[in-house]
């Protein structure tokens, strides 16, 4: 398995040069869910139960609609990252191949949101302040609210886990049908669960930081999210696998030619000159026509190597005696001696 370093480093590099329309593409998304938000309350500005119920309702619907088009986002994510062909038209891509399986699919995970952020909405509207309210009673209702709403997000967050993958399945196999696809993505996040949340964590303290740049910082953020999701299915599929397999292919071969072998310029001196080669010139051999002749030939040999250490022997013991007469006086010695 892949870890969240790589996962992010591949996401970087396929985000590198493309950032412009990767957050161009998610602007686009959340303007039409912001869009949608600002119909629904011109057309159900009421605040009685009738029109609150009427708000949610037309804002459930506009919601499926747009997560076609986020759909659609996640395959030209997944068009960047595989190096393929992608333009802006990729949002609407599911919008050209069977849209329903889509809408079917965001429907259970609209509905999953509508339940976890129930309690908020209930509280929120049941528990209006009204104009002569005290700043007390503001401030609590607002801080009560703000925390519903983060519990419900989170519990949302990690109750649609197993869910996440199905937009990808759905844009590499159409011919599924939206169950499943659905199905297939909670057999492939079995036992991904703990990765692909502690995934999700690791991107919170950023969206800290980006209080600091009054959350522009956001629009990086959430495609570089968006994408390192992309890369978590594709490490799932077995995709990573096989491009870091090709990419230490490619690094090997590239590398390992120059150890290989050296060139003829590179080789010391004493490689490229061939020294001139010598060998022993075989001994014939001496072929004998019975024993005997071997034998009487044998014989003569060691009596040859005899007689050689009989001459050494008598030529070592005549030197000494050379070398006595050579001390005996002789008969000039006097003639010398009467001159001293």
């Amino acid at each position: 398995m892949t870890s969240r370093r790589e996962l992010k480093n591949y996401a970087k590099q396929a985000m590198s040069g493309k950032y412009g329309i990767l957050i161009l593409a998610f602007v686009a998304v959340q303007a039409l869910a912001l869009i949608s938000s600002m119909i629904s309350s011109a057309l159900f500005p009421g605040e009685e139960t009738i029109d609150i119920v009427l708000s949610y309702a037309f804002t459930f619907i506009l919601t499926l609609l747009i997560n076609v088009v986020a759909a659609g986002m996640n395959y030209m994510y997944l068009n960047i990252a595989r190096g393929k062909v992608y333009s802006l038209n990729d949002l609407f891509y599911f919008y050209r191949h069977h849209p329903d399986r889509v809408i079917v699919a965001g429907f259970f995970m609209a509905v999953l949101n509508l339940l976890t952020m129930l309690p908020y909405t209930i509280y929120s509207n049941a528990n209006l302040p009204g104009e002569d309210a005290s700043v007390e009673v503001l401030i609590t209702w607002l801080y009560t609210g703000v925390v519903l709403m983060i519990v419900g997000m989170i519990v949302y967050q990690i109750l649609v886990i197993p869910l996440e993958m199905t937009y990808y399945i759905l844009a590499d196999k159409p011919e599924l049908k939206s169950t499943e696809a659905m199905k297939e993505s909670l057999e492939m996040m079995h036992g991904n669960f703990g990765r692909y949340l502690m995934l999700k964590i690791s991107f919170i303290p950023l969206m800290f930081l980006s209080v600091f740049t009054f959350y522009i910082a956001l629009l990086w953020i959430f495609p570089y999210m968006a994408m390192t999701e992309v890369m978590f299915y594709r490490d799932l599929t077995g995709e990573l696998k096989v491009q870091k397999e090709e990419e230490e292919r490619v690094a090997r071969d590239y590398v390992n030619p120059m150890f290989d072998s050296y060139s003829q310029s590179e080789q010391p001196q004493e490689d490229q000159t061939h020294p001139q080669q010598f060998w022993r010139v075989p001994e014939e051999s001496v072929s004998y026509e019975n024993e005997d002749e071997q034998n009487v030939t044998d014989n003569t040999e060691m009596q040859n190597v005899q007689a050689d250490m009989d001459d050494k022997k008598e030529q070592n013991d005549s030197a000494p005696k050379e070398e006595e007469e050579d001390n005996e006086p002789k008969p000039w010695d006097e003639y010398f001696d009467s001159l001293k």
